[in-house]
């Protein structure tokens, strides 16, 4: 070949020049191959690198919602505990004037503080029945709304593919569900919270003859305490994460992309086909009551 060039040179040089046109062709043809080749790669290229961006920032989202339905749960737990740190607080400086009533100190104090104690405590635990209740269902609801949530982003950044695990109802065993991987924490009963006031009871019962002071006090007491708990027997629970929480609260989202390849003819390569990926995302960093979760990608292996 390179005999070849060296003849048609040869051929220029001694005037006929049009066997240069032959070279000229073969230069011109090789050099728009490698320029459109590297175009074609170029485009691949730029389209791998799109599918895989989409496809993390699916599972990123995923993640994201998983971790804002955690922020939000967190949320009500703290929520019950301001709620039950209210009732203590209620409670003990209700004890404090019931001791100060029972020895005839300060009575018409004890008297209207009981009825504003009654109120605060009962709208409290109600309060905290209530933030435990939407905590549940927020547990229940967050599949469904990070499959939609996942779903309305596909579309929009026009990737097909399948989270894992793809079940949002299915059984609460790890492996084929998105539920929240939370469970119930230790119950929350209202009368632990009474430990006060029981004390200032058992405390004027040591006495063998009751002033009427100390009786009236007692009676408002019980009374109290009958009227409060006596419809709030069932204990409630805040959501805690499992012990295993890390290892099962993931998504994988396994997506692809559709390519265009450009339309250069002589190449040959003018078929659209897809160009698979798969991404790892988790949320991290919370805790029962700090709303501090967020989400990263990360790498796990299938099993």
């Amino acid at each position: 070949m390179i005999r070849y060039f060296s003849h048609q040179a040869l051929h220029v040089r001694n005037g006929k020049s049009g066997q240069a046109m032959v070279l000229f062709l073969v230069v011109v043809c090789t050099v728009m191959t490698l320029l459109f080749s590297s175009i074609a790669i170029h485009n691949m290229t730029a389209s791998k690198v799109a599918c895989a961006n989409a496809v993390d920032a699916i599972a990123l989202h995923a993640a994201t919602w998983e971790a804002r339905c955690l922020n939000l749960i967190s949320a009500l737990n703290e929520g019950i505990s301001h709620c039950m740190t209210i009732i203590r607080w209620t409670i003990v400086v209700w004890a404090g004037l019931a001791i100060a009533a029972a020895f005839g100190v300060g009575v018409p104090p004890f008297l209207e503080f009981t009825r504003y104690a009654r109120e605060i405590i009962s709208d409290c635990w109600s309060t905290a029945k209530k933030f435990a209740s939407w905590s549940e269902n927020i547990r229940k609801m967050a599949p469904s709304l990070v499959l939609g949530e996942t779903i309305a982003l596909a579309v929009k950044l026009k990737v097909v593919g399948v989270l894992h695990p793809f079940d949002p109802t299915g059984p609460h065993d790890g492996k084929n569900t998105l539920e929240l991987h939370l469970e119930k924490g230790p119950p929350i009963n209202l009368l632990d919270v009474f430990d006060p006031i029981f004390s200032v009871i058992r405390q004027i019962n040591r006495f063998l003859y009751l002033s009427n002071n100390m009786k009236n006090v007692k009676n408002l007491l019980n009374s109290a305490i009958n009227f409060l708990v006596g419809g709030n027997t069932e204990p409630i629970y805040m959501l805690v994460p499992e012990k295993d929480f890390q290892e099962r609260q993931f998504v994988r989202f396994v997506g692809s992309m559709e390519h265009r390849p450009l339309p250069i003819p002589f190449l040959g390569n003018n078929e659209t086909h897809r160009l698979p990926d798969e991404a790892h995302a988790e949320p991290y960093g919370g805790d029962v009551e700090s709303m501090t979760w967020k989400s990263r990608l990360t790498k796990r292996e299938v099993k």
